[in-house]
């Protein structure tokens, strides 16, 4: 019994002393990513590599495959960087993989927007096109070519940005 007690209280003082050397941090951020690991594992019935920087969570499949989550500022790699970057409002949140990303965006003025749209149909998004418009809301989707399509949805009320773009293979 009193080994345990000495164990207990050398791992409580250890865990105490380096929590203010962010050593805490890192044992806490290496023991979600192994819980996040095992889950997504179960969920698959695979395998992948979960890292966790901050807010941004990137799974890496046994495929070598790489989906991005959470980061709050335009993604600097895969999909998200054969299209438009949209430089107003505030990014608060992405998915991002070669194949596909998702970037939703606040803080966004109705005439932003209007520019990112057109920016978007210079580019070539403009074939299969669609428009749908409410009160609030503004939908528009179009492809470039027979692989690649974008989404953009504006919600004037909450003046936010859904960028959606997908490749087929």
């Amino acid at each position: 019994m009193s080994k345990k007690l000495i164990a207990i209280s050398l791992m409580v003082f250890l865990m105490a002393a380096l929590g203010g050397c962010g050593a805490k941090e890192k044992v806490n951020e290496k023991i979600a990513e192994s819980v996040s690991e095992g889950i997504i594992n179960k969920a698959i019935d695979g395998e992948a590599k979960v890292d966790l920087d901050g807010d941004k969570v990137t799974i890496t499949g046994k495929d070598g495959q790489e989906y991005s989550f959470g980061e709050t500022k335009w993604p600097a790699s895969g999909a998200a960087q054969q299209i438009p970057q949209l430089n107003k409002g505030v990014v608060v949140s992405t998915m991002n993989s070669e194949k596909y990303c998702m970037i939703m965006l606040e803080e966004v003025a109705q005439q932003d927007f209007n520019q990112y749209l057109e920016e978007i149909k210079a580019h070539g998004f403009t074939t299969e096109s669609y428009e749908l418009t409410s009160d609030a809301v503004y939908s528009y989707g179009a492809k470039k070519d027979e692989n690649t399509m974008i989404t953009l949805m504006y919600d004037a009320e909450k003046k936010s940005v859904t960028i959606t773009y997908e490749i087929k293979e």
